[in-house]
């Protein structure tokens, strides 16, 4: 069969050949051709039966995963222990307690019922002077402003706590330190040391303000009656308004009373209202107040910075002293203070301004005495971001694209500047006049909502200010100079 077959492609060849057809090829020329194509047809047939073997082989071991996986789960099935029989409702698993992270971490029971976080703030300053009147030698350097670390906690979720210290000036003290119910809608009982109603910049945390330090005129009377005391408050807060009112005594850690008979006592409130508040509009608007009498020694001493604490001189300052010998008492007898307080938002502008009044009544015929002062300021967020208030407070500051270089995200950049003015004049006690004012540039880069770095330019001018190096009591000096100060700011 071969040989015919090989002979018919010949022939075929052949004669489909015009070489072939116009020449005539010898037989031995022919037989060649014949034996190589031969050898050919060996080699293709040999190939051909290697496929079909390897293509048997494939099916064959396809044909055997069925059962190769059937033995396997078998196998698998033999090994395993036998699974746990299902608990009985009595002995199912207690729940856990549950760990959130933030910037620390939050702790809750199983059921919610308590929870406890720590807390803290971690200011360091640095300040650089530039004395341009009254030869004061200002000392430039570093400072940690306030150090604090303290603890969060409800428990039975109707009660809040607070236990908090601080670290200033070399001075450990105690700062938070109370108990509120919050069970009842809106209304809020709190009972302990804590910072009572004195205005918007003085209830604002320190995190959220602007600037490195308060209006000067705020923080000099908030210290006679406000700031931290122990007490009761009760505090209304709705979208609408929010109100607090107090009774309280003296601030356990700095102030007691051990030089007249009785300890300092006195009563607060403050109320606010924002007909508008949602997000990038905001117009608030408050007003607050104290009386306090009994003070130690009957004695007042109002005095702030030039809106930075690195050299703690003090830009103004005006002492009341007094005495209580067999039972004739001279000085201060009592204390009132009030606010006025606003703010608006508009996207990223906002503007913001406080008045404050002291007067005190003294003992005797001593004429009363009245002192005041304000600032306003205005901010601009570069990077869109606006201002925020929550119950009455400024609230806090979170950027819109957090610093992250590896994305292209560099947090939140805010400009502002404040004019700032206190004034201790009163000529029935001095015939010279004590006002101070400053300017402050502020530049504020908000890393993440709880870290930011805040740079302050000062420019301040003070009237028979304790800045001077050689005060003259008859005619009057005047101080003025520059700070350059910035602020580590970190809080959780």
């Amino acid at each position: 069969m071969r040989i015919a077959f090989l002979g018919g492609v010949s022939l075929a060849a052949l004669a489909c050949s015009p070489a072939l057809a116009a020449k005539p090829v010898s037989n031995a020329a022919i037989l060649e051709r014949l034996n190589a194509l031969e050898a050919k047809v060996d080699q293709l047939q040999a190939e051909n039966a290697d496929l079909r073997h390897q293509i048997d082989d494939q099916k064959a071991t396809v044909a055997t995963i069925p059962a190769q996986v059937t033995t396997a789960v078998a196998q698998a099935a033999q090994a395993a222990p036998p699974p746990a029989p299902a608990p009985a409702p009595a002995q199912a698993a207690k729940p856990q307690g549950q760990t959130a992270w933030t910037i620390v971490p939050q702790f809750s029971s199983p059921d919610g019922n308590f929870t406890f976080k720590p807390r803290g703030i971690l200011d360091v300053d640095y300040a650089a002077f530039n004395e341009r009147r009254g030869g004061y030698d200002f000392n430039n350097g570093t400072q940690v402003r306030r150090g604090r670390f303290g603890f969060d906690g409800t428990a039975f979720k109707q009660f809040a706590w607070r236990i908090e210290g601080e670290w200033v000036g070399g001075t450990a003290s105690l700062l938070d330190a109370y108990v509120a119910y919050t069970g009842t809608k809106n209304l809020t009982v709190t009972l302990g040391q804590l910072k009572i109603p004195a205005g918007l910049e003085a209830n604002t945390s320190d995190s959220f303000n602007t600037f490195l330090e308060r209006g000067m005129a705020n923080t000099a009377f908030g210290a006679v009656g406000g700031e931290r005391r122990v007490g009761l408050t009760v505090a209304y807060a709705n979208k609408l308004v929010t109100a607090t009112g107090g009774l309280y005594g003296a601030n356990e850690s700095i102030s007691r009373n051990t030089t007249t008979p009785d300890e300092v006592w006195g009563y607060n409130g403050r109320v606010t209202v924002e007909p508008i508040n949602k997000r990038g509009r905001v117009l608030h608007l408050g007003a607050a107040g104290y009386h306090v009498k009994d003070l130690a020694g009957n004695s007042v001493t109002l005095a702030d910075r030039p809106n930075v604490r690195v050299d703690n001189g003090s830009l103004e300052s005006v002492a009341i002293t007094g005495s209580a010998v067999n039972g004739v008492q001279t000085g201060v007898k009592s204390a009132t203070y009030y606010d006025l307080e606003g703010a608006g938002v508009y996207g990223p502008f906002s503007v913001q301004g406080e008045y404050n009044h002291m007067h005190l009544d003294r003992f005797a015929a001593a004429p009363s005495l009245n002192f005041d002062g304000y600032y306003v300021y205005g901010t601009f967020f570069l990077t869109g971001e606006s201002r925020s208030f929550v119950n009455g407070v400024v609230d806090r500051l979170r950027p819109i694209r957090p610093f992250d270089p590896s994305k292209g995200n560099w947090g939140a950049w805010e400009l502002a500047v404040r004019y700032d003015k206190i004034n201790l004049t009163d000529h029935d006690l001095s015939p010279l006049n004590h006002n101070g004012h400053g300017w402050t540039g502020a530049v504020n880069w908000y890393l993440s909502g709880n870290l930011k770095l805040m740079f302050n330019y000062i420019r301040f001018t003070g009237y028979n200010s304790t800045l001077v190096a050689a005060p003259v009591s008859i005619n009057g000096t005047t101080a003025k100079g520059d700070a350059f100060a910035t602020r580590l700011h970190l809080d959780f």
